[in-house]
């Protein structure tokens, strides 16, 4: 534990009764720090995030670091008929958590650090509450549209999509870590996903906002980083999901992992994260 952080976890329960842990990194002799609110990747455990938060912290910054609707201490479990996708998360957990971190932290600015789906999520849900966060870091965070990929990984992606979003509403759920393929998670997140990797939309089901509308009235400052090789949210991607958000202020950065640097680069960046951690600093310091 780095010195002068005092770390400790509090349940959030969304607005249907869902539930999950956040782990907050607090500086007890400097409460009005910024705090980094982190939202992982799909199928991707909070705790994997732990290393980064350490970082961050001891960089500054306080740090909740939060859970995506049914991974690790989430209490919505991935099985058939367990049911939720991008509306449920964006409409009661992230809701949730962000008003959690306002009570814990009070009186300290707070921006949102969403790695992929996290990141894509994040931004779905601050274009209906831009007053919750004073900026928005997102690492890795494409729009999914096939179109960002070159081709022929492109078509590839467009395919891979579709199949899993049909094979996991016949199967129940999507069986990530039997296939070794990102994670379990539900059948709509499957299928939301699908949707927007085919149309380049957010075209959220049960859900009456118009996002596309709402992210090009988002006005805040955002980072928008690619990692460098990082074949799950290539530059064309990445582009453009901060290309939705024609009235913020964005910034966009590569951040370049060293040589040898194990791992997929859309996940190694979380261990080797001196470099971003140095970029958040100077983005947060300048917003």
């Amino acid at each position: 534990m780095i010195p002068s952080v005092e770390v400790t976890t509090r349940a959030v329960r969304a607005e249907d009764g869902a539930t999950a842990e956040v782990r907050l990194h607090r500086r007890p002799g400097d409460p009005s720090a910024p705090v980094l609110v982190c939202l992982p990747a799909m199928g991707t455990r909070a705790a994997a995030y732990t290393a980064l938060a350490d970082a961050l912290a001891g960089a500054g910054f306080q740090v909740a670091v939060g859970e995506l609707r049914g991974q690790g201490t989430s209490s919505v479990r991935v099985r058939r008929g367990v049911r939720y996708g991008y509306h449920e998360m964006v409409a009661y957990d992230y809701p949730a958590l962000f008003r959690a971190v306002e009570a814990a932290f009070a009186g300290a600015p707070r921006y949102l650090l969403g790695h992929s789906l996290g990141g894509q999520l994040g931004v779905l849900y601050l274009s209906q509450e831009p007053h919750m966060a004073a900026g928005a870091v997102l690492v890795g965070a494409p729009s999914c549209h096939y179109r960002g990929w070159p081709f022929p990984q492109s078509v590839g992606m467009l395919a891979a999509f579709q199949l899993a979003a049909a094979f996991s509403a016949v199967y129940g759920y999507f069986p990530g870590r039997r296939i070794g393929i990102l994670g379990n998670d539900s059948a709509q997140v499957l299928r939301d996903m699908a949707t927007q990797v085919r149309t380049g939309r957010y075209q959220v089901p049960s859900s009456a906002v118009d996002f596309e509308a709402a992210l090009a009235k988002l006005d805040l400052p955002v980072l928008a980083v690619a990692v460098k090789g990082d074949a799950m949210a290539p530059p064309g991607g990445v582009r453009g999901l901060a290309g939705k958000l024609t009235g913020a202020r964005v910034t966009h950065w590569e951040l370049a992992l060293g040589d040898g640097v194990r791992g997929s680069r859309h996940y190694a960046w979380i261990r080797d994260s001196a470099a971003l951690v140095e970029r958040v600093r100077a983005f947060v310091d300048g917003a």
